[in-house]
């Protein structure tokens, strides 16, 4: 999503769990002790939330840009009855 970065900070430990079939774009792997996120990443925030050291960063930048993100997912939301 434009804006949207998701990020491993330094807190992360390499232990794995954002990558054990979390991510559906198959967008993390573990390098050199540490999650990297790859440009496949479609800012769901799942790994986000998984992780145990809280170490994964998902940030929006641009006012406008968070409040597209809002109404994409409010949409899918409504079209899904979440």
């Amino acid at each position: 999503m434009p804006g949207v970065f998701v990020e491993a900070g330094e807190d992360c430990q390499g232990c794995g769990t954002c990558a054990d079939g979390i991510c559906f774009a198959d967008a993390i792997l573990v390098e050199n002790g540490r999650a990297e996120i790859s440009l496949e990443c479609r800012g769901c925030g799942r790994c986000v939330e998984i992780c145990p050291e809280d170490a994964i960063l998902l940030t929006i930048e641009g006012e406008k840009n968070i409040q597209e993100t809002i109404s994409r997912l409010n949409l899918l939301i409504e079209d899904n009855n979440i």
